[in-house]
């Protein structure tokens, strides 16, 4: 081979050895995909355009068990998703204190101190106090767990529910097909329809009106 072309050969053999490796394949990029985490947000959720900013802090009531870090975390993917509220065009920001509303991880005991109303065995929103049980959010609930349904998605599910009353919505009913709107109180039953963590279009719609 003469001189000129061995040395061309050598250099096109370094560049290969130098060049990043190949785009994953679609499936392995989904295989590969996670959740965004706090302050992260997903490209499809710029789809929708913010309309409302809201902030947001975080606080507990009672004997807590469960990971404040990872309800923190798991509550603001929720928030982020671009299937959850950020579909009605609500951005949520958390912050160290005050805010517009507080997100509370209450011990199951203490949830009728938030008002008369609360019970025990379920979560809550009072006023600005947007209430999560902790048995709730550790365990999911009778009905979810008979159907099939994970715990993560029942969390997804609490959260985007009483924050959804937080932002004014009030509750829904299904009549017996279909997917369940988030607005339903989907932990006692869902009579037929498919248990849901998100809200529906109609749902995200009626934030956006507000």
């Amino acid at each position: 081979m003469p001189r000129p072309a061995r040395v061309a050969a050598v250099v096109a053999l370094a560049l290969a050895l130098l060049a990043p490796p190949a785009t994953a394949s679609g499936a392995e990029a989904r295989e590969h995909r996670r959740t965004p985490g706090a302050g992260e947000q997903t490209a499809e959720a710029y789809a929708v355009p913010v309309r409302r900013r809201v902030t947001y802090s975080v606080t507990t009531r009672g004997r807590i068990t469960a990971s404040l870090r990872v309800f923190r975390r798991q509550a603001q993917e929720t928030f982020e998703h671009p299937r959850g509220w950020r579909a009605g065009g609500v951005q949520f920001r958390r912050v160290r204190r005050g805010g517009d509303f507080t997100l509370v991880l209450a011990a199951a005991g203490t949830l009728p101190s938030f008002a008369a109303g609360c019970s025990v065995q379920w979560s809550c929103r009072v006023g600005r106090h947007v209430v999560i049980n902790q048995l709730r959010w550790t365990k999911a609930s009778p009905a979810w767990n008979a159907a099939g349904r994970s715990v993560r998605d029942y969390r997804h599910m609490v959260v985007n529910h009483e924050t959804g009353h937080w932002l004014g919505l009030g509750h829904a009913s299904c009549r017996g097909a279909g997917r369940a709107p988030v607005m339903m109180q989907q932990s006692k039953g869902t009579g037929g329809c498919r248990f849901n963590p998100w809200p529906l279009p109609g749902e995200a719609a009626a934030v956006r009106r507000r």
